[in-house]
């Protein structure tokens, strides 16, 4: 199952695995989190990203992310969940080629 795009060349279908990798750099690029894995030593070995970015293709054609991971201590959570949700949305549309997102931030922990 994935992400199916239309454009003007046909049909394109993008995994949902290639939009979590696609989510989990946008978050990394982005300013505050801290954690997006598991916190446990044998989590960091085997653990991935997908236990902490959930992808859901909605019937419209619209996709949902939902995004858990701690911050660093001392930010300001509302301005840095922002910046996360438009660097998500912007990644996604830009490289994925996703127009209808839906991004919710779970703050899960300060560290």
């Amino acid at each position: 199952m994935g992400v199916k795009i239309l454009n003007e060349y046909g049909e394109i279908e993008i995994s949902v695995q290639a939009i979590r990798r696609l989510v989990y750099f946008a978050v990394l690029e982005s300013y505050g989190p801290v954690n997006i894995e598991s916190d446990t030593f044998l989590g960091k070995f085997f653990s991935k990203e997908e236990e902490k970015i959930k992808v859901e293709e909605m019937e419209d054609g619209s996709v949902n992310v939902d995004v858990y991971l701690e911050l660093e201590y001392g930010v300001k959570i509302p301005e840095v969940c922002k910046n996360i949700i438009d660097n998500v949305r912007h990644t996604l549309k830009e490289i994925g080629g996703v127009e209808e997102v839906n991004v919710n931030v779970h703050v899960i922990g300060l560290r």
